[in-house]
């Protein structure tokens, strides 16, 4: 499964390269995550914050649209539970609203790359999905000139965290770069 989703990124960013109308760009970001559990029927859980950091691509294409791709290792922390870590690769349309600002949305895959659990929480790494998938929306404001931008992006996940419990988790981040 890993390996045909890797495929099918690669080829997406592939044509978009193909079919630019622009100079693409490349990046460094990093940045801080807010998660929070939903799921089961009960309250959200509210999680520590965690970090991320990581490459991004963005391709213009015509008429103030464009693709950005990332790849960003990412850790959401669970309170009293686990670390867990993951490469995420958002592939986001991007809508330039204003010069400088772009709206972002589309879909987020994530791979779980490792997870510390705590020693009183023995048996929950058994059942973590290895495969997540995420719908993404945010913000992005590249400041003129100098390549510097600042993003706030929501990520909503769509299947569950773990194999045997209805369970999501939810993503606010908050995240600066720089483009060359």
């Amino acid at each position: 499964m890993k390996k045909i989703i890797l495929t099918l990124i690669l080829s997406v960013c592939g044509f978009v390269l193909a079919t630019a109308q622009g100079k693409p760009s490349f990046g460094l970001k990093a940045g801080l995550n807010f998660t929070e559990l939903n799921g089961d029927g009960s309250d959200s859980i509210d999680a520590s914050t965690g970090f991320h950091a990581g490459i991004v691509l963005h391709v213009p294409l015509p008429k103030k649209i464009g693709i950005q791709a990332e790849a960003m290792y990412s850790v959401e922390k669970i309170d009293d539970v686990a670390d867990l870590g993951y490469l995420n690769v958002p592939v986001l349309l991007t809508y330039k609203i204003i010069p400088g600002l772009r709206l972002q949305i589309g879909p987020q895959f994530k791979i779980r790359t490792n997870a510390d659990v705590e020693e009183s929480q023995a048996g929950f790494e058994d059942d973590l999905s290895d495969f997540n998938f995420d719908g993404a929306v945010g913000l992005e404001y590249k400041f003129p000139v100098i390549g510097v931008f600042a993003q706030a992006r929501y990520n909503y996940g769509f299947t569950d965290i773990q194999d045997n419990a209805d369970v999501q988790s939810n993503n606010f981040q908050l995240s600066v770069g720089y483009r060359f």
